[in-house]
Protein backbone atom coordinates (compact mmCIF):
# COMPACT_ATOMS: atom_id res chain seq x y z
CA UNK A 1 0.00 0.00 0.00
CA UNK A 2 2.49 2.72 0.48
CA UNK A 3 4.47 2.07 -2.71
CA UNK A 4 0.96 2.78 -4.49
CA UNK A 5 0.70 5.90 -2.27
CA UNK A 6 4.40 6.89 -3.44
CA UNK A 7 3.26 6.01 -6.63
CA UNK A 8 0.42 8.37 -6.48
CA UNK A 9 1.97 11.13 -5.43
CA UNK A 10 4.95 10.76 -8.01
CA UNK A 11 1.78 10.98 -10.48
CA UNK A 12 2.15 14.76 -12.47
CA UNK A 13 -1.53 15.85 -14.11
CA UNK A 14 -1.67 18.39 -16.53
CA UNK A 15 -5.42 19.59 -17.20
CA UNK A 16 -7.55 22.47 -17.61
CA UNK A 17 -7.39 25.02 -14.46
CA UNK A 18 -9.71 23.82 -11.86
CA UNK A 19 -12.18 26.73 -11.89
CA UNK A 20 -12.72 25.45 -15.71
CA UNK A 21 -15.54 23.16 -15.82
CA UNK A 22 -17.43 24.70 -12.68
CA UNK A 23 -17.29 27.76 -14.91
CA UNK A 24 -18.86 25.80 -18.30
CA UNK A 25 -21.44 24.31 -16.07
CA UNK A 26 -22.88 28.45 -14.64
CA UNK A 27 -21.53 30.13 -17.50
CA UNK A 28 -23.15 27.77 -20.52
CA UNK A 29 -26.90 26.99 -18.96
CA UNK A 30 -27.26 31.03 -18.21
CA UNK A 31 -26.26 32.12 -21.52
CA UNK A 32 -28.60 29.42 -22.74
CA UNK A 33 -31.31 31.08 -21.08
CA UNK A 34 -30.06 34.26 -22.20
CA UNK A 35 -30.82 32.70 -25.76
CA UNK A 36 -34.23 31.35 -24.84
CA UNK A 37 -35.07 34.80 -23.60
CA UNK A 38 -34.40 36.47 -27.12
CA UNK A 39 -36.36 33.43 -28.54
CA UNK A 40 -39.35 35.21 -27.38
CA UNK A 41 -38.64 38.35 -28.98
CA UNK A 42 -38.29 36.81 -32.48
CA UNK A 43 -40.39 33.90 -32.52
CA UNK A 44 -43.54 35.92 -34.28
CA UNK A 45 -41.22 37.26 -36.58
CA UNK A 46 -39.42 33.93 -37.70
CA UNK A 47 -43.03 32.31 -38.50
CA UNK A 48 -43.41 35.02 -40.34
CA UNK A 49 -40.26 33.67 -42.97
CA UNK A 50 -41.87 30.81 -44.89
CA UNK A 51 -38.17 29.43 -45.81
CA UNK A 52 -36.97 29.09 -41.92
CA UNK A 53 -37.89 25.44 -40.77
CA UNK A 54 -39.88 23.90 -37.95
CA UNK A 55 -42.60 26.52 -38.46
CA UNK A 56 -45.06 24.34 -36.67
CA UNK A 57 -43.48 24.48 -33.45
CA UNK A 58 -42.77 28.28 -33.69
CA UNK A 59 -46.52 28.83 -34.05
CA UNK A 60 -47.12 26.67 -31.60
CA UNK A 61 -44.89 28.45 -29.35
CA UNK A 62 -46.47 31.91 -30.30
CA UNK A 63 -49.85 30.54 -29.15
CA UNK A 64 -48.90 30.57 -25.88
CA UNK A 65 -49.38 33.37 -23.63
CA UNK A 66 -46.22 35.53 -23.06
CA UNK A 67 -45.69 34.11 -19.49
CA UNK A 68 -45.33 30.29 -20.65
CA UNK A 69 -43.64 31.38 -23.73
CA UNK A 70 -40.98 33.27 -21.24
CA UNK A 71 -40.56 29.89 -18.66
CA UNK A 72 -40.61 27.40 -21.52
CA UNK A 73 -38.10 29.59 -23.59
CA UNK A 74 -35.85 29.98 -20.31
CA UNK A 75 -36.24 26.53 -19.02
CA UNK A 76 -35.23 25.16 -22.73
CA UNK A 77 -32.28 27.25 -22.83
CA UNK A 78 -30.76 26.21 -19.08
CA UNK A 79 -31.61 22.53 -20.14
CA UNK A 80 -29.43 23.15 -23.84
CA UNK A 81 -26.98 24.86 -22.30
CA UNK A 82 -26.56 22.56 -19.15
CA UNK A 83 -26.10 19.57 -21.61
CA UNK A 84 -23.69 21.63 -23.44
CA UNK A 85 -21.70 22.59 -20.65
CA UNK A 86 -21.60 18.93 -19.69
CA UNK A 87 -20.44 18.05 -22.92
CA UNK A 88 -17.90 20.07 -23.15
CA UNK A 89 -16.48 19.00 -19.28
CA UNK A 90 -16.55 15.45 -20.59
CA UNK A 91 -14.61 16.40 -23.77
CA UNK A 92 -11.80 17.87 -21.13
CA UNK A 93 -8.56 16.39 -21.90
CA UNK A 94 -6.61 14.90 -18.86
CA UNK A 95 -2.74 13.48 -19.23
CA UNK A 96 -1.73 11.63 -16.14
CA UNK A 97 2.24 11.88 -16.46
CA UNK A 98 4.21 8.66 -14.34
CA UNK A 99 6.68 6.82 -13.72
CA UNK A 100 6.01 4.05 -15.04
CA UNK A 101 3.37 4.94 -17.70
CA UNK A 102 1.03 7.99 -19.41
CA UNK A 103 -2.05 7.82 -19.27
CA UNK A 104 -4.70 9.91 -21.63
CA UNK A 105 -8.70 10.53 -20.74
CA UNK A 106 -10.82 12.46 -22.93
CA UNK A 107 -14.63 11.89 -23.27
CA UNK A 108 -14.72 8.40 -23.86
CA UNK A 109 -11.01 7.91 -24.89
CA UNK A 110 -8.81 6.30 -22.54
CA UNK A 111 -4.91 5.16 -23.59
CA UNK A 112 -2.16 3.54 -21.80
CA UNK A 113 1.32 3.75 -22.67
CA UNK A 114 4.05 2.08 -20.62
CA UNK A 115 7.12 5.00 -19.93
CA UNK A 116 9.33 1.99 -22.07
CA UNK A 117 7.43 1.54 -24.44
CA UNK A 118 7.05 5.44 -25.84
CA UNK A 119 9.89 6.89 -27.91
CA UNK A 120 9.10 9.99 -28.17
CA UNK A 121 5.82 12.60 -27.26
CA UNK A 122 4.92 15.79 -29.31
CA UNK A 123 1.85 18.16 -30.07
CA UNK A 124 1.54 18.62 -33.86
CA UNK A 125 -1.62 20.44 -34.98
CA UNK A 126 -3.47 20.12 -32.09
CA UNK A 127 -3.26 16.68 -31.32
CA UNK A 128 -1.18 14.86 -28.54
CA UNK A 129 0.74 11.67 -30.25
CA UNK A 130 2.74 9.32 -28.37
CA UNK A 131 4.88 7.36 -31.18
CA UNK A 132 6.15 4.28 -30.33
CA UNK A 133 9.80 2.40 -30.78
CA UNK A 134 9.18 1.59 -34.21
CA UNK A 135 7.65 5.14 -35.51
CA UNK A 136 4.17 3.59 -34.80
CA UNK A 137 1.79 6.10 -32.93
CA UNK A 138 0.56 4.18 -29.54
CA UNK A 139 -1.06 7.48 -28.82
CA UNK A 140 -3.53 10.06 -30.69
CA UNK A 141 -5.87 12.41 -29.32
CA UNK A 142 -6.84 16.13 -29.74
CA UNK A 143 -4.90 18.14 -27.61
CA UNK A 144 -5.74 21.71 -26.04
CA UNK A 145 -3.74 22.09 -23.01
CA UNK A 146 -0.49 24.24 -21.93
CA UNK A 147 2.29 22.60 -23.89
CA UNK A 148 4.93 24.60 -21.33
CA UNK A 149 3.13 22.37 -18.44
CA UNK A 150 3.20 18.96 -20.78
CA UNK A 151 6.66 19.52 -22.05
CA UNK A 152 7.86 19.61 -17.80
CA UNK A 153 5.75 17.02 -16.83
CA UNK A 154 7.05 14.73 -19.36
CA UNK A 155 10.71 15.96 -19.04
CA UNK A 156 10.28 15.10 -14.84
CA UNK A 157 9.74 12.03 -15.56
CA UNK A 158 12.09 10.90 -18.19
CA UNK A 159 9.72 10.83 -21.63
CA UNK A 160 11.20 12.34 -24.60
CA UNK A 161 9.54 15.48 -25.55
CA UNK A 162 9.90 16.77 -28.97
CA UNK A 163 9.48 20.79 -29.11
CA UNK A 164 9.47 20.61 -32.89
CA UNK A 165 6.79 18.68 -33.76
CA UNK A 166 6.20 15.25 -35.90
CA UNK A 167 9.91 14.14 -36.92
CA UNK A 168 8.38 12.36 -39.61
CA UNK A 169 5.98 14.90 -40.65
CA UNK A 170 7.90 14.70 -44.36
CA UNK A 171 7.06 10.96 -44.46
CA UNK A 172 3.39 11.07 -45.27
CA UNK A 173 1.38 11.11 -48.26
CA UNK A 174 -1.95 12.10 -49.44
CA UNK A 175 -4.10 8.87 -49.73
CA UNK A 176 -5.87 8.40 -52.97
CA UNK A 177 -8.10 5.16 -53.63
CA UNK A 178 -5.37 2.77 -54.84
CA UNK A 179 -2.63 3.86 -53.64
CA UNK A 180 0.87 1.87 -54.37
CA UNK A 181 3.20 0.82 -51.20
CA UNK A 182 0.46 0.15 -48.86
CA UNK A 183 0.40 -2.89 -47.43
CA UNK A 184 -2.49 -5.54 -48.15
CA UNK A 185 -5.82 -4.50 -46.98
CA UNK A 186 -4.87 -1.13 -46.20
CA UNK A 187 -6.61 0.70 -49.27
CA UNK A 188 -10.04 -0.97 -48.40
CA UNK A 189 -9.76 0.22 -44.72
CA UNK A 190 -8.61 3.80 -45.38
CA UNK A 191 -11.95 3.70 -48.19
CA UNK A 192 -14.19 3.32 -45.22
CA UNK A 193 -12.11 5.81 -42.94
CA UNK A 194 -12.83 8.09 -45.99
CA UNK A 195 -16.76 7.84 -45.60
CA UNK A 196 -16.74 7.99 -41.97
CA UNK A 197 -14.34 11.18 -42.00
CA UNK A 198 -16.75 12.69 -44.73
CA UNK A 199 -19.85 12.20 -42.33
CA UNK A 200 -17.30 12.58 -39.02
CA UNK A 201 -18.26 9.45 -37.26
CA UNK A 202 -15.28 9.64 -34.38
CA UNK A 203 -16.23 6.61 -33.14
CA UNK A 204 -15.35 4.71 -36.53
CA UNK A 205 -12.75 6.89 -37.23
CA UNK A 206 -10.90 5.96 -33.98
CA UNK A 207 -11.62 1.91 -34.74
CA UNK A 208 -10.07 2.05 -38.77
CA UNK A 209 -7.06 3.76 -37.11
CA UNK A 210 -6.44 1.31 -34.74
CA UNK A 211 -7.07 -1.34 -37.84
CA UNK A 212 -4.22 0.82 -39.98
CA UNK A 213 -2.27 0.41 -36.81
CA UNK A 214 -2.40 -3.55 -36.74
CA UNK A 215 -1.55 -3.18 -40.54
CA UNK A 216 1.66 -1.16 -40.03
CA UNK A 217 0.03 2.63 -41.07
CA UNK A 218 0.29 5.61 -39.38
CA UNK A 219 -2.86 8.01 -40.64
CA UNK A 220 -3.11 11.97 -40.30
CA UNK A 221 -6.17 13.73 -41.31
CA UNK A 222 -6.87 17.32 -42.67
CA UNK A 223 -9.62 19.12 -44.28
CA UNK A 224 -11.60 16.10 -44.68
CA UNK A 225 -8.24 14.45 -46.36
CA UNK A 226 -6.24 11.36 -45.43
CA UNK A 227 -1.97 11.29 -44.92
CA UNK A 228 -0.45 8.21 -44.52
CA UNK A 229 2.87 6.77 -43.63
CA UNK A 230 4.50 3.47 -42.70
CA UNK A 231 5.95 2.53 -39.31
CA UNK A 232 8.94 -0.02 -39.06
CA UNK A 233 7.98 -3.47 -39.35
CA UNK A 234 8.26 -5.53 -35.78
Amino acid sequence: MPTDRAHERNRTTVADPAWVAPAFLVVLPIVGAALGWGLTLIAEWITGLSWFPFQGLFELFTDLSATVQLVVALALGLVVGLLLAMWAVHEMLTVTVGPARLELKRGDYRCTVERTDAAAVFVEDKRLIVLGHRRQELAHVPFDLDRDKLADALHRHGYAWLPDGDPYAADFHRWVPGAEGLPKGANAVLKAREQALEKSKQDDLRELRDELADLGVVVHDKDKKQYWRLSDPA
